[in-house]
């Protein structure tokens, strides 16, 4: 009985290697950049940040298989997006009809501006209420993110240039004498000349 061994096929295990290194690195990547965001917001509590990290990277695996040609990274910052401003709006009870980039923006600002002694960090991203006193101060520092604007009524009014005005009014009034004296001169040495012609004939 003779046993038949296929070829090894270096070249497309070598491809397929390669593959799923860049994937790897792509989603270590991805994995990095979301830390880095939850970072910057304060979350520090390391536990807490690899579950909110996982949680983000396993959304936008979900939708790396229905969209290949998209990169990891990608997927991961709109997913992280979109799970903050849904708990932005269960949070602080924001009515639809805020536009999402604005909300995000204002409730990014709004975890930045709360005070330290507000432990909202453990409710972020999840369905858990946050106790009265601690919602109170989300939602106040979430009303300071956005101040309202002030309109003022602006009207012209002269501008004083100072030194700057007393040495042109001086230059123009001694270009005048300059050209007067030109004039001067260039009549005289006319008078000069037509009594010179007079004299002489």
């Amino acid at each position: 009985m003779e046993l038949s061994v296929e070829p090894l096929n270096l070249a497309d295990a070598g491809a397929d290697w390669m593959t799923c290194r860049q994937s790897l690195d792509e989603w270590n990547d991805a994995y990095r950049r979301v830390e880095a965001y939850f970072l910057a917001l304060r979350v520090e509590n390391k536990l807490l940040l690899s579950s909110l990290v996982l949680k983000i990277l396993g959304r936008a695996n979900d939708r790396f298989e229905k969209e290949p040609d998209r990169s990891p990274v990608e997927l991961a910052a709109e997913e992280t997006d979109r799970l903050l401003v849904g708990w932005f709006r269960r949070l602080l009870n924001e009515p639809g009809a805020e536009r999402e980039d604005r909300l995000s923006a204002r409730g990014r600002l709004a975890l930045l501006l709360v005070e330290t002694s507000v432990p909202w960090q453990h409710y972020i991203l999840t369905d858990q209420p946050m106790p009265e006193d601690e919602l109170a101060a989300m939602r106040d520092a979430y009303l300071k993110a956005s101040p309202d604007f002030i309109f003022t009524e602006m009207r012209p009014r002269e501008i004083d240039l100072g030194i700057v005005d007393s040495a042109s009014r001086a230059m123009e009034q001694l270009g005048r004498w300059r050209v007067a004296v030109f004039w001067a001169l260039w009549i005289g040495f006319g008078s000069l000349l037509g009594l010179t012609f007079f004299l002489t004939r």
